[in-house]
């Protein structure tokens, strides 16, 4: 598995339009969209993604505080990599509109999403 560079950092947020105002206003980071569940700024090299803490932890406990997303060049083929090396895997390859995107978990229970773009974009 080679990494190609993060694409974003996800940051679990009790109140959503608090940490907009926050993130939008107070440090100037240019939105890339704005949603009730799932916001993302613009920070130069690599995007800030706002996350509802509320879902994410009644979906997976280990996103309560925040998640790394890894370019790799291809999602299923990583995760088959790090499952043969032992590592707990989270969420399974799921493809989305922009991209394919499944986790894992570090040796202390921390998220590390897989992610691809479909346009080739990295980082």
């Amino acid at each position: 598995m080679r990494v190609r560079g993060v694409d974003f950092v996800g940051i679990a947020v009790p109140d959503m339009a608090i940490a907009q105002a926050f993130y939008r206003d107070a440090l100037g980071l240019q939105p890339l969209s704005e949603g009730e569940h799932w916001s993302e700024y613009e920070a130069g090299n690599v995007t800030v993604s706002l996350y509802l803490m509320a879902q994410a932890a009644a979906s997976e406990p280990s996103m309560r505080n925040a998640v790394l997303a890894l370019a790799v060049e291809d999602v299923p083929a990583a995760l088959q990599e790090l499952r043969a090396k032992g590592s707990k895997v989270l969420q399974e390859t799921e493809e989305y509109p922009p991209c394919f995107m499944a986790t894992v978990t570090d040796p202390f229970g921390n998220s590390i999403m897989l992610h691809q773009r479909k346009d080739g974009s990295a980082g």
